[in-house]
């Protein structure tokens, strides 16, 4: 059964329009030229490339059958013979039984094939949502890494579509361990060769500390003290306080007249002359030169100071946190050595008695020369990334991938588990189609030999006469031209029948043909199918009786039997389209959908009809004429379709005989008797051919059809 029709983008159709039909009969209704022959020609050659955007949905495959003015073309216009239409012969009462069986285990399989499509269906819906749920989560990849600084952008080059960027993440193998690297060091790695860093960096030179020698003179424990002889100096030597003498010495004047001066730790005259040349002879010149050798230390160190203004590091490109951290923890470190040295050697200075051992720089001046090797390490790399740019950046996105796959392997399993399940049962489902189909094509073959012998085209010809007889067309019938073939027979013309009918009796016998076309199959080998039929206004160029018993035909025929499982009827005609409408509104509700087409400055549309608006569209009819400034065509149309509506519809009166009054045989009314009387409504479009489409004509001839068929007062309330 068809679910959906959709049309778009052809002929009116500028926008999209479509329609969910859930019921057996659809009855379309809209006025010459809104676009009902685009949606049966559609139905006519689904394939037709002037289609593209144009579909049906069914939930089986079923065989369209249309009847509109292409299958005219097709089946009679062009050559004066039918194409042969093949049916069963009541005759073989055995074979019939047969191919009966052999259609209800078609049936069956077919059910079970529709059945298994279903399964089929509900997995793969299941997997595809898995997979947009997978995907959706590996979209994150390209919001995170194309935007902000864009650095890593160059590894999604040709990923920048959903399914291909999940498809190339799935693709890849999980490394065997979690991958070192992180983002802020591929970025950084990634920027340091083609940013606004990338250049070849000088290597550091190797740290030379020279106050790590001065650190291990052996003066600094050395106890430096004066002369041990004499009265004094042994006396100064036993109470080991020499440093403070000599600090007191700075205090005593040079040369003095005075026998005895004021003694710089006691403020007492005691100091004599003699007693101060002993003093000073306790600090003699291999004292002097100790100081000074301290003195000439102290000042090699602070030159030395120098050496430990580490430069930073944290500029260059290929340091990362941690070793500029291990630089400036050794930089802070040798820089304390250095400071507390400076005052060790100071406090020795001032007391050249007391022992010093100053810290050694060698351990951390080693550690910073590592540091350098280190550094100087990631430098060489750094210049040789740069010098083989293109491997460096090769190198830079398979570990980023590599990253990717690892940082994302529980969405991808989970996904590649589902797929795994889904993909077993989808196997299963298609062996079973495929035997399925095995069993169908078999019963197939049954079928079309069973066909074979009792394949006979007399039943078609003598359905289509005992309808020409019914509906009540005489003078010619169909007879059989060979065995494949029937040809049009009349007893006073032998040759060209067909061209000789009116346009009236070749739709009637073109539409009879079709109801044996629907009956039957196009041929001996045709498979059993769903059947959907299609009728495109059968009634054009019929008068009034044709077209009830063309309505009842259709009713009688399509909408009455099991043998179709929908069916869909488009007119222009308010009058058939009332007359295939159920008359109960539960009937009416249960087994039909009314729709319309509508055409405006933005094109055509189809929208839902309720059955109360059939009046509705009778009175839009006379709103359309009372209007001048609306196209000729348009209303020579309405005024044909209220006359139709009225005296064939509302007062049961013969169309034909409506123009039959002679005072529309007046000259003024020509135009307006030609156009309403014409042959074929479907021809709208020909009012353009009179030469002088006059409004007030047009207007007075439609109202002098009512005065003289007696309803004046009805066209004065219309035209109110």
């Amino acid at each position: 059964m068809i679910n959906e029709i959709h049309i778009e983008n052809v002929t009116s159709y500028t926008k999209p329009s479509k329609i969910s039909p859930t019921n057996k009969i659809s009855l379309i209704y809209g006025l010459n030229g809104s676009g009902k022959s685009t949606i049966s020609n559609f139905f006519y050659n689904l394939q037709d490339p002037q289609y593209p955007d144009c579909k049906i949905t069914e939930d089986s495959e079923s065989e369209v059958l249309v009847y509109n003015q292409k299958f005219l073309v097709d089946y009679f216009y062009e050559e004066d013979k039918l194409k042969g239409i093949f049916t069963l012969s009541k005759e073989n009462k055995d074979v019939l039984v047969q191919i009966e069986q052999e259609i209800n285990k078609f049936k069956q399989l077919e059910e079970d094939k529709t059945e298994i499509d279903e399964k089929v269906k509900r997995v793969a819906a299941e997997l595809a949502a898995a997979k947009t749920k997978a995907t959706e989560k590996v979209w994150e990849i390209k919001t995170k890494y194309t935007g902000e600084d864009r650095v890593l952008e160059y590894c999604l080059d040709d990923l920048k579509r959903k399914e291909k960027l999940f498809d190339h993440l799935k693709a890849l193998n999980l490394p065997a361990n979690k991958p070192t690297d992180t983002i802020d060091g591929l970025r950084k790695e990634t920027d340091s060769i083609q940013g606004d860093k990338a250049h070849k960096i000088e290597r550091l030179g190797k740290f030379k500390f020279s106050g790590t020698k001065i650190e291990n003179d052996e003066l600094f424990g050395k106890i430096i003290v004066g002369s041990k002889e004499g009265a004094v100096a042994e006396f100064i030597n036993t109470l080991g306080n020499s440093d403070w003498v000599k600090t007191g010495l700075v205090y005593v004047p040079e040369n003095t007249e005075k026998l005895s001066y004021p003694c710089p730790f006691c403020q007492e005259d005691t100091v004599t002359q003699v007693l101060l040349e002993s003093i000073k002879a306790v600090f003699d010149h291999s004292y002097e030169k100790d100081i000074l050798l301290l003195e000439r230390l102290k000042n090699s160190y602070i030159d030395a100071g120098v050496e430990i203004n580490l430069r930073e590091i944290d500029s260059l490109a290929v340091v990362d946190s941690i070793l500029s951290h291990k630089w400036t923890t050794a930089s802070k470190e040798i820089k304390s050595i250095y400071s507390e040295n400076k005052l060790l050697i100071e406090s020795k200075i001032k007391n050249p008695s007391t022992q010093v051992s100053l810290k050694s720089s060698r351990n951390i001046a080693s550690t910073i020369n590592e540091l350098i090797n280190e550094v100087n390490t990631l430098i060489d790399r750094h210049n040789e990334k740069l010098n083989n740019k293109k491997a460096t950046l090769a190198s830079i996105k398979n570990r980023f991938w590599d990253l990717m796959r690892w940082d994302y392997d529980q969405t991808l399993t989970s996904y590649i588990e589902t797929e795994n399940r889904l993909n077993k049962e989808i196997k299963i489902f298609n062996a079973e189609l495929k035997a399925n189909s095995g069993n169908i094509q078999k019963i197939n073959e049954g079928i079309v030999k069973l066909r074979k012998n009792t394949v006979n085209i007399e039943e078609a010809i003598t359905n289509i006469n005992n309808g020409l007889s019914e509906i009540g067309v005489a003078g010619f019938t169909v007879v059989k031209h060979s065995d494949n073939l029937y040809r049009i027979g009349r007893a006073d013309v032998d040759k060209n029948v067909f061209h000789s009918l009116s346009e009236g009796e070749k739709t009637v016998i073109s539409f009879l043909y079709f109801i044996e076309l629907c009956k039957g199959q196009r041929s001996a080998s045709s498979s059993p199918k769903k059947k959907v039929v299609v009728i495109d206004d059968p009634i054009s160029s019929l008068s009034h009786i044709y077209v009830f018993n063309i309505g009842q035909l259709i009713k009688r025929i399509f909408f009455n039997s099991d043998v179709y499982e929908q069916i869909f009827v488009l007119t222009h005609s308010l009058y058939f389209f009332y007359e295939l409408t159920h008359t109960n509104k539960d009937n009416r509700k249960k087994m039909q959908n009314l729709y319309r087409i509508t055409k405006n400055s933005t094109g055509s549309s189809i929208i839902d009809m309720k059955y109360e608006e059939i009046q509705n569209d009778y009175q839009s009819y006379w709103s359309i004429i009372k209007d001048e400034s609306v196209p000729p065509a348009l209303i020579a149309n309405c005024m044909r379709n209220i006359i139709e509506y009225f005296f064939n519809f509302v007062q049961k009166k013969d169309f034909n005989n409506v123009f039959q009054r002679p005072a529309l045989s007046a000259d003024k009314y020509q135009a307006f008797y030609r156009y309403m009387n014409r042959e074929s409504h479907s021809l709208g479009q020909n009012i353009f051919d009179i030469k002088e489409f006059n409004y007030s004509d047009f207007k007075e001839g439609l109202k002098l059809i009512f005065d003289e068929c007696g309803y004046p007062d009805h066209y004065q309330a219309m035209m109110k």
